[in-house]
């Protein structure tokens, strides 16, 4: 069964996680607001990490409407104190199936870990006429500038190591396809980049998921305490510029 790589009793995860916010937030409310969230609607968030989308969603759907916050690990959902929010340990491969009651189901940097039937379980928790958003990585655009091959090589292993455990490097270029194979319609994708400069916060979200496979990428020999060491020290220069990946965001509807 494919596993989700990162440790989420890391030291840092909280603010790992912090990272993925600041950086993918706000085009992802933007896209919800398209969508049409707000008041009395129903959501899901499969995965849901820190927490920050579902707290914007609460705001959104108000007294009369409901998040479902679920995850494999809830400490940092644990400190939401919503009416109008509930949190429910959940693993949505092994765990019993979801009610097919959601106007929306949501999760990023979920499927790309869990794979087509993660996908196909979260389908069938929106009710008809509902909507399935899901936000996944295409690392084909990453680049740093200037050229750096220890990046390049660093890079490789954390995705290669990634893949061991089941993770799909271009599964956003997919969704598109894998939504139309779960039964749903009117598919509609974007795709989004951020330009990240050393020594920025933006920088976060990578300097701590090296930091938080470090000890295995060394022990496995897939790099050296130096050669992270150098990975990290990139990160924090400002004359370093990188490309991120593709965070690809496909939203479908299931027939009414």
């Amino acid at each position: 069964m494919p596993e989700y790589v990162y440790d989420q009793s890391f030291a840092e995860e909280r603010e790992r996680l912090a990272g993925i916010e600041r950086l993918w937030n706000p085009g992802t409310q933007t896209t919800m607001e398209r969508l049409g969230v707000g008041p009395g609607w129903r959501c899901l968030e499969v995965g849901a990490g820190g927490g920050s989308m579902v707290e914007w969603m609460a705001g959104r759907v108000g007294p009369e409407g409901r998040v479902l916050a679920t995850d494999v690990y809830t400490k940092f959902l644990a400190a939401i104190e919503l009416p109008n929010v509930e949190v429910r340990e959940h693993d949505i491969l092994a765990g019993e199936p979801l009610e097919p009651e959601f106007d929306l189901v949501y999760a990023r940097l979920v499927v790309e870990h869990l794979g087509g039937e993660a996908l196909r379980r979260m389908a069938a928790a929106v009710r008809p006429g509902g909507v399935l958003l899901l936000e996944d990585y295409d690392w084909e655009s990453v680049a740093v500038e200037p050229p750096q091959e220890e990046f390049e090589k660093v890079a490789d292993a954390v995705l290669g190591l990634m893949a061991e455990a089941g993770f799909d490097p271009n599964f956003g270029r997919r969704l598109p396809v894998e939504l139309e194979a779960a039964g749903l319609e009117d598919v509609e994708a974007e795709g989004r980049v951020r330009l990240i400069r050393g020594g920025s916060p933006e920088t976060a979200f990578f300097r701590l998921s090296l930091g938080s496979l470090r000890e295995t990428l060394v022990q496995r020999g897939l790099l050296t305490g130096e050669e992270i060491e150098h990975a990290l020290a990139g990160l924090d220069d400002p004359a370093f510029t990188g490309l991120s990946p593709i965070l690809v965001s496909a939203s479908a509807r299931r027939p009414a």
